[in-house]
């Protein structure tokens, strides 16, 4: 049985097409866009990591009021109030992050829709289809852990400015007695709000990766 040289060629040619496509399109701004976007979700995990930091430094502090209730709080007390302020202003950018990280997401995909608008070869199209379908897929799951999140958070941060409110009109020994309940109950809402953050940064991470062509180092 003979096979015709064409037989062997194009098979290799719709793979080669085939991996140009899942590159972004096959196409240079295509996998830049995909490089924006995973460096877009990069910077966001980035700022979801510094507002863990806040929160540990926003828990030590008010862990330090309570310590330091017999003795003297004030000090203690400025340290929860700025580092109350620090995670505030942290929460903030982590929502414009994330809304420019969607932006990009948003970017990319409609992109590689116009390039598939302009592939003529049915098996490539197909092919391009199910990645980009898969892609999105991964890419909108983000929204699985960060709804679940702002839920958590939200109020936990709307607690943290009502007890800096109390604190600041009653520092006393009996005062801060009074509100242990409270500070458990927030120091522990936060280990669980920090639980979450964890689930996003490895999604991003994840998510990142699956996005961003791979690139090989020079040595």
């Amino acid at each position: 049985m003979k096979i015709k040289l064409t037989q062997l060629i194009l098979p290799s040619a719709v793979v080669a097409l085939s991996v140009m496509f899942l590159t972004a399109c096959g196409t240079t701004s295509g996998y830049k866009q995909a490089d924006k976007t995973g460096a877009g979700i990069a910077e966001c995990r980035d700022e979801v990591v510094s507002g863990k930091k806040a929160i540990d430094a926003t828990m030590k502090s008010l862990g330090d009021v309570a310590a330091a209730a017999t003795t003297n709080p004030r000090k203690p007390f400025e340290q929860f109030t700025k580092d109350v302020a620090n995670l505030d202003s942290t929460a903030q950018k982590i929502r414009k992050r994330a809304q420019s990280m969607k932006e990009q997401g948003q970017a990319y995909f409609k992109q590689w829709e116009q390039q598939l608008a302009q592939v003529n070869n049915p098996e490539i199209r197909a092919l391009a289809e199910q990645r980009k379908l898969k892609l999105q897929e991964a890419f909108d799951s983000i929204r699985k852990y960060t709804e679940p999140l702002k839920l958590q958070f939200d109020p936990w941060m709307s607690d943290l400015k009502d007890l800096q409110k109390y604190l600041s009109q009653d520092l006393t020994i009996a005062g801060v007695d009074a509100a242990k309940g409270l500070f458990s109950k927030t120091l522990g809402e936060g280990q669980e709000v920090q639980k979450s953050m964890d689930a996003l940064v490895a999604e991003l991470n994840t998510i990142a990766a699956t996005l961003t062509p791979a690139k090989v180092e020079k040595k």
